[in-house]
């Protein structure tokens, strides 16, 4: 069976450079490449045939005006049989968590060797869920922190732990200040931590 990918990146000098080094150092046929999250959802909704989707599309978190996470979601929502593995600059288990919410199945970040790019996206063909190695213990640790959140504190210590600040919290889940704070005091005290140096220091 053909091994086929899409990338979905807004940098075209990567795009075009991880294309390359897959083709000619794996069995991966790179059939599309994007510079939007738009241009890729367009792409997919004219295949006619589910036999002429990618097994997997990898995608970055941070596009031009758009979210990778938001990609993600939409792709996992309407093309289940579809891959999706975050490839992104991004190394802090925030961001790992998230993808993991909007329904992606790996995780690694651009720093990664190319031999464990291919080893992630073998595992995911496969079936199976995979995130950077060097990420594993950490995310363990926010893993094992995860069942005592309700979902509105869930979601703010995902951003907690991708450096967001209060008030870009506030603006991106359309709640108050004051009730992020509150929320977050409450996540401080299920942590046992004191403020946000504490928080990150533990994760």
């Amino acid at each position: 069976m053909a091994q086929t990918l899409f990338i979905v990146d807004d940098h075209k000098m990567l795009l075009n450079g991880l294309k390359n080094w897959l083709e000619e150092n794996s069995e991966w046929n790179v059939k599309k490449l994007f510079t939007s999250a738009k241009d890729c959802l367009e792409c997919l909704s004219r295949i006619s045939s589910r036999d002429e989707l990618p097994q997997i599309i990898i995608a970055d978190v941070q596009l031009q005006n758009e979210s990778g996470f938001d990609l993600v979601e939409k792709i996992s929502k309407n093309w289940p049989e579809v891959k999706c593995l975050i490839y992104s600059m991004f190394d802090t288990p925030g961001y790992i968590l998230q993808s993991k919410e909007c329904g992606a199945k790996g995780y690694i970040s651009k720093v990664a060797s190319e031999e464990e790019l291919l080893e992630a996206l073998e595992v995911v063909r496969n079936g199976g869920e995979y995130i950077e190695k060097r990420m594993e213990n950490d995310q363990k640790k926010v893993d094992s922190a995860i069942p005592q959140f309700s979902r509105q504190e869930k979601v703010i210590f995902e951003k907690l732990l991708q450096g967001k600040t209060n008030k870009e919290i506030a603006g991106e889940l359309f709640i108050s200040l004051h009730s992020v704070e509150n929320y977050v005091s409450f996540i401080y005290d299920k942590c046992c931590v004191k403020n946000r140096r504490g928080l990150l220091e533990k994760f």
